[in-house]
């Protein structure tokens, strides 16, 4: 499972740190900040394919299960943006809790 970034470095250190920051790519994703605030998210090719691969299998059921309950009302149900919404939140609030 993905895990919240940890690891934060200053864009200007990248510049001179450029080896040994792509090694702690190789550990776990790495936040690249410019004035302290987060500003892209460097992760190694094999994590990027990964994630890539998952959101295309998700998608796909998305989609999948969108066309069953539209075609079997009782098979799945649908849900409206707002449904979805509290239902996202109440899995990072539970996701929250067993990583706090």
């Amino acid at each position: 499972m993905m895990q919240r970034v940890q690891q934060i470095v200053q864009i200007s250190h990248f510049r001179t740190e450029q080896d040994s920051i792509l090694q702690l790519v190789d550990q776990a994703p790495v936040v690249l900040a410019q004035r302290r605030k987060p500003r892209a998210v460097l992760v190694n090719v094999d994590e990027w394919n990964a994630i890539a691969d998952e959101l295309f299998r998700l998608r796909v059921l998305a989609e999948s299960r969108r066309i069953e309950g539209a075609s079997d009302p009782q098979s799945w149900p649908v849900l409206d943006e707002a449904e979805l919404a509290a239902k996202l939140q109440q899995h990072e609030a539970g996701l929250q809790n067993v990583a706090g």
